[in-house]
């Protein structure tokens, strides 16, 4: 079962790499994280289930350092995803020296040509507890097995903490932000299942130096791990939106070559999820007036969404800036927009050619009393009078 999961959890691994997209590059670490976390996965399938020695000699200690970086990249995701930018600093640098530190330590058996390797396996495959007996640097191979989840809980409780601080400075309203946060505390929740019992079942085989007597004593314990297992790689096909990537507003900004936003609708300046910042309000705006400038609200099927992936703008960016900013639904600016277009056309002689009818369908109205309702609320008559009084 252990390499159905973990097979499994490489597909989805992929699956987040492949919907990568420039707007939800926070997502690039959520799938280091699943990657190394199935690659850790196989190699104690390799070690304990497989007997294949090639298997062993390559999986069994080549990764390690790997292993030191999920703890990190976890992190990053959760902070890319609260904060809103997935950047990469300097300082962050400094999470990576205990991988760096571990594969200095491992250097001696990355030396060793194939038959050593092979002779390795071969005493893992007949012992499992072997794996503690091997020559390292400094560290022994069973410091560096237990360290591993817990260096990798350390990470996970500090994103918990990270999280509590944002809400409590903030609250969150809109549908995504609700969504993001029920998906992290669904993650934390995954991670510490999966790795605490991990740790567990780590200090057990290292004082018991048995794996049969510590599978006997670890037996409801491995039950908790493979459950986290499970619930974690099957995660993301419950929370779709994540898999495919919740876009951020991540582009640069130049403010001087951008106008600014008209005065009369005020920024408010109390704490909202996902706040936006003048400068990036500018952006927004710059950005959808150009997209608009290809009339893509005369699509029948135009929607929110569609929008968001049209400009690689976050929902929750648009709905702010519509909401807050605009103070006007997307409905209704869509709606907007659209009789805007109708009237356009009947100023240009249109309408002399053409029906009302046919003139609402060509501004992406699917009836006629939406588009009736649309321009009475817009214009406050309806296209017959309006006709009526040109």
């Amino acid at each position: 079962m252990l390499l159905y999961l973990t097979l499994l959890g490489f597909l989805i691994s992929f699956l987040i790499l492949i919907n990568l997209r420039i707007s939800n590059r926070a997502n690039l670490y959520l799938f280091f994280f699943f990657l190394i976390n199935n690659i850790y996965s196989l190699s104690h399938y390799a070690a304990l289930y497989s007997g294949d020695r090639n298997l062993v000699a390559i999986m069994l200690v080549h990764f390690t350092p790997l292993y030191l970086l999920l703890g990190p990249f976890f992190y990053f995701y959760v902070r890319g995803l609260v904060n809103d930018d997935y950047r990469f600093s300097k300082k962050d640098f400094i999470h990576f020296i205990p991988a760096f530190i571990i594969l200095i330590n491992i250097s001696p058996y990355l030396f060793f040509n194939a038959d050593q390797k092979l002779v390795y396996a071969d005493r893992v495959i007949a012992d499992p507890v072997n794996i503690f007996k091997n020559n390292f640097l400094f560290l022994s191979p069973a410091i560096s097995f237990i360290s591993r989840p817990f260096f990798t809980i350390s990470y996970v409780i500090a994103s918990a903490f990270l999280i509590y601080k944002k809400r409590l400075n903030e609250t969150y309203n809109d549908l995504q932000s609700k969504l993001i946060y029920r998906w992290l505390i669904s993650l934390i929740a995954m991670s510490l299942l999966l790795y605490f019992t991990f740790l567990l079942f780590s200090i057990i085989g290292y004082r018991t130096r048995n794996t049969q007597e510590t599978e006997v004593r670890s037996e409801y314990i491995l039950y908790a791990t493979a459950l986290g297992l499970i619930l974690l790689n099957f995660s993301l096909l419950f929370f779709p939106n994540i898999l495919y990537g919740l876009p951020q507003l991540d582009y640069a900004i130049n403010i001087q070559k951008l106008a600014p936003l008209e005065q009369e609708n005020p920024i408010k300046k109390e704490s909202k999820s996902f706040e936006i910042s003048e400068d990036k309000l500018n952006l927004l705006k710059s950005k959808i007036d150009n997209y608009l400038i290809s009339l893509p609200y005369i699509n029948t099927n135009f929607t929110l969404s569609i929008m968001s992936a049209d400009t690689d703008i976050p929902v929750h960016h648009l709905s702010y800036y519509l909401n807050e900013h605009l103070k006007i639904n997307f409905n209704t600016w869509k709606n907007d927009l659209r009789i805007n277009h109708v009237i356009s056309l009947i100023e240009s002689g249109s309408y002399e050619t053409l029906t009302l009818d046919a003139l609402s369908k060509q501004s992406g109205f699917g009836s006629r009393s939406s588009f009736i309702n649309a321009f009475k609320l817009k214009t406050g008559q309806t296209p017959s009078e309006y006709l009526q009084n040109l």
